[in-house]
């Protein structure tokens, strides 16, 4: 099985670095406005990329569902200039290796289709309304941007805790395809 995972705001906490950075921002709102236009090019923007903390249980989960044989392939917005610090990131908290892509904003569900990704750890309501059909089943991690996003194969999920018992189904059901 091949399974696509965001970074941002999925198992990276980048919001909590903006929510201190910036004062006005709204976790209402996606994107939000009050984020500067390029903000993640300059030095600034990438040195926030870089230190946000990873969610708790998000690196086990994946290193669970990659030993199992699934293939993980990481897909993100971030600029393509993240690229070294992102890899960085990942190896330093014990996130399992995998493809890592940068695409624009609108085009993962494009890439799921043609790769044949089956499961997708996503937090935009864009991205994962898209996904929506496309893949077997869309994991959500919710923020108040996201709250009203709803539909089949969508399920919504607050800490990484929440995906275990999934991948303990998969594990025991052997079959190649998780519940």
């Amino acid at each position: 099985m091949r399974i696509g995972v965001d970074l941002c705001n999925t198992i990276a906490n980048i919001n909590a670095m903006l929510v201190m950075k910036f004062t006005r921002i709204s976790l209402t709102r996606y994107p939000d406005p009050e984020i500067p236009a390029g903000f993640f090019t300059i030095p600034e923007g990438l040195e926030l990329l870089s230190k946000a903390q990873p969610f708790p249980y998000a690196a086990v989960t994946l290193r669970l569902l990659a030993s199992a044989g699934h293939e993980v392939i990481y897909l993100t917005n971030r600029p393509i200039m993240a690229a070294n610090l992102t890899r960085e990131w990942l190896e330093l908290n014990n996130f399992p290796r995998g493809t890592l892509m940068f695409l624009p904003r609108g085009y993962k569900a494009f890439f799921a289709r043609y790769y044949g990704i089956d499961w997708f750890f996503e937090d935009d309501p864009l991205e994962v309304l898209s996904l929506q059909g496309v893949v077997g089943k869309v994991f959500m991690k919710t923020w108040p941007y996201n709250y009203g996003v709803q539909g089949q194969g969508i399920k919504k999920f607050i800490s990484w805790c929440e995906i275990m018992p999934h991948v303990a189904a998969g594990k025991r059901d052997k079959v190649g395809a998780f519940a």
